[in-house]
C-alpha cells in the first residue's frame, strides 16, 4: 500500500492534470462578478457557444423553472438574472464535464452518487427559501449542493484502486466515506474537492462549502452550513451517496446557525422527492 504522503502527491498531479471548465464559463463567471458589466455582456459572451447556448435554453424551459412559456436567452437573463444564468452555465458545465468520464469501480454506483448530489442542491435550494435569503443567491446554493461531493469523482476517476479499497474498508466497518478515506488514504473527499474548486477558480464561500460541508464552524458562512443540513437530511430521507455506510452526523448547532430548527428544515423537504424529478433535467446537460 502506498503511503499517504504518496497518495496525496498523485491526487494533486490527476487534479492539475483534469480539464479546466469551458472558456465561455470562465468568461461568464468573471463578467458576473464584474459590477460593471451587463445583461447584454454576459449575452454576448454564451452567444459565442452554441453548446451552452442550447444547455441554458433548456434548464430555463424546464419544469425546475416553470416558465409558462418560450422565451429567449436574453429574456432570460433579464427575467432571471445575472446571477442565476451564471449558476446554470456553471452547473451545466461541471456536470456534462464530469459525467462524460469513466468511473471503473464496481462498487461506485455513479447513479446513486448523481442522485445524492442532485438532492442535495435541491434541499440547499428550499432551505436557501425558507432563510429568505437574496433570490439571486438561490442558484448559488444549488450549486453548491451539487458539486459538495464533487472530490468522490477525483478519487474514484482518478485513484480507481485506491479508492476501491477506501470503499470496502468503509462497508466492512460501517463507516461514512470521510472515516474511511482518511483512516487508508490520509485525505478525505472534501478536501479534494476543494482543490478541484480552486484549480477551477470557483468563488471562496464555494470552495468552502465543500472542504467544510461534513464539519462546519461558527466562523463559517451561511452557505456551508446549508450545505452541511441539506447533505444530512437528504441522506436521511434516503439520498445515500455512494461510499457512505455509517450514519449520516449533523452538527447541533446547525439550528442555531440557521435560526431553523430540524424539524422545521426537514418539514420544508417534505416535497424533495417531487422537485428533484424536477431538477432531473440538469443530469441530462
Amino acid at each position: 500500500m502506498q503511503s499517504h504522503e504518496e497518495i496525496k502527491k498523485k491526487l494533486s498531479t490527476s487534479i492539475e492534470k483534469m480539464p479546466s471548465l469551458p472558456t465561455t464559463v470562465e468568461k461568464v463567471i468573471q463578467l458576473a462578478n464584474d459590477i460593471n458589466s451587463s445583461a447584454k455582456d454576459i449575452l454576448a459572451v454564451i452567444q459565442m457557444d452554441p453548446v451552452l447556448t442550447a444547455k441554458v435554453l433548456k434548464l430555463i424551459h424546464s419544469a425546475f423553472y416553470g416558465m409558462s412559456k418560450k422565451i429567449t436567452l436574453k429574456q432570460a437573463i433579464v427575467l432571471l438574472g445575472i446571477n442565476t444564468i451564471k449558476n446554470l452555465a456553471l452547473s451545466s458545465a461541471i456536470v456534462g464535464q464530469m459525467r462524460e468520464s469513466n468511473v471503473r469501480i464496481k462498487t461506485f454506483d455513479p447513479h446513486r452518487y448523481w442522485e445524492h448530489c442532485l438532492a442535495t442542491g435541491i434541499a440547499s435550494r428550499i432551505i436557501c427559501k425558507k432563510l429568505q435569503t437574496d433570490p439571486q443567491a438561490v442558484d448559488e446554493f444549488f450549486v453548491a449542493g451539487l458539486i459538495h461531493d464533487i472530490g468522490k469523482l477525483v478519487l474514484a476517476q482518478g485513484m480507481p484502486m485506491v479508492y476501491a479499497k477506501t470503499l470496502h474498508h468503509a462497508k466492512a466497518n460501517s463507516l461514512n466515506g470521510v472515516e474511511s478515506e482518511l483512516e487508508i488514504i490520509g485525505i478525505d473527499h472534501a478536501e479534494i474537492g476543494s482543490m478541484l474548486a480552486q484549480k477551477w477558480s470557483l468563488s471562496e464561500v464555494l470552495v468552502d462549502s465543500i472542504l467544510h460541508h461534513h464539519e462546519p464552524e461558527t466562523k463559517h458562512g451561511r452557505l456551508t452550513w446549508v450545505v452541511h443540513g441539506a447533505n444530512y437530511f437528504a441522506q436521511k430521507k434516503g439520498y445515500v451517496n455512494a461510499g457512505e455506510f455509517g450514519q449520516p452526523v449533523l452538527n447541533p448547532e446547525v439550528g442555531e446557525v440557521l435560526g431553523l430548527s430540524e424539524a422545521e428544515i426537514e418539514i420544508s423537504l417534505a416535497n424533495l422527492p417531487e422537485e428533484i424529478e424536477k431538477a432531473a433535467v440538469f443530469l441530462q446537460t
